[in-house]
């Protein structure tokens, strides 16, 4: 569920340095449940998160090359994915994750755990809600972050929240939807209730949420993403992301202009 800040009216104070980077979860535990082999990745700026959640077991994709080529059995698979963006607060060990874009419905409840640091190796426990996770640092992850959201494209207004997130060598691309969804358990059940036509399933299922690095033989590449056909692609370009003063970043000959939200990096 997306809560508010305390006060929406200011910034969040940026996170302490021992949250930067990017963490790869290796273990969570529930009451009912234990799982070792969901690709789970965290990218902390000092502000901002971006969170991308990927069940094992995912179906063949080959020869995808959209979400309309998807069949039902692919559609139903894609709608267990989960993954989020947004502002993270840390009152001592508490941190709060305010999501404002979720790949699932909102549901009620909120994201906050208590978070006990071990070198790049961290415990996180449910506060409100009984879980363990255990989560490790990427070494290749440290080195700087920023947090960029898409305000222009092609000079005109983007048509879905955008956000480009990066620390170190690694970086996450979320795109949300046009518009937000109903109230649900998950999207699963959402789907099953309201039983929606192809077209608003696709809109439902249309989020994006990747992560690749920004360095190596091919730079911005995608590794993993809620979008199996979007794997292989490039985001972006080497040197193509430019400064231009304290609030804007510039791609390319400017078809694609970016707000900065967090900057602690050379550049990009």
């Amino acid at each position: 569920m997306a809560v508010p800040p305390a006060d929406p009216t200011e910034p969040p104070a940026p996170v302490p340095a021992d949250y930067l980077g990017v963490w790869r979860r290796s273990l969570l535990e529930t009451p009912g449940t234990r799982d070792t082999t969901s690709r789970v990745l965290w990218l902390q700026t000092p502000r901002w998160h971006a969170d991308l959640r990927i069940p094992a077991g995912r179906p063949d994709f080959s020869g995808v090359n959209g979400l309309a080529d998807c069949d039902d059995a692919q559609l139903a698979w894609l709608a267990t994915q989960q993954g989020f963006c947004g502002v993270t607060q840390v009152d001592g060990e508490r941190c709060t994750w305010h999501r404002q874009m979720d790949m699932q419905p909102a549901n009620g409840s909120r994201d906050t755990g208590r978070m006990i640091f071990d070198g790049e190796r961290m415990t996180e426990t449910g506060i409100e809600a009984d879980y363990l996770e255990i989560w490790e640092r990427l070494p290749q992850s440290r080195g700087g972050a920023a947090a960029l959201e898409l305000v222009a494209e092609s000079g005109c207004l983007p048509d879905r929240p955008t956000w480009l997130l990066v620390a170190g060598d690694c970086f996450m691309l979320v795109r949300g939807r046009a518009a937000h969804l109903p109230r649900a358990a998950d999207l699963s059940a959402l789907i099953a209730h309201a039983r929606p036509d192809r077209k608003q399933l696709l809109a439902w299922l249309d989020v994006e949420i990747s992560f690749g690095h920004r360095n190596g033989p091919t730079p911005w590449r995608i590794e993993h993403s809620t979008l199996p056909f979007r794997e292989g692609q490039c985001v972006t370009s080497p040197g193509a992301l430019q400064r231009r003063g304290h609030q804007l970043v510039v791609e390319g000959s400017g078809v694609r202009r970016w707000m900065i939200l967090d900057w602690a990096l050379a550049a990009l």
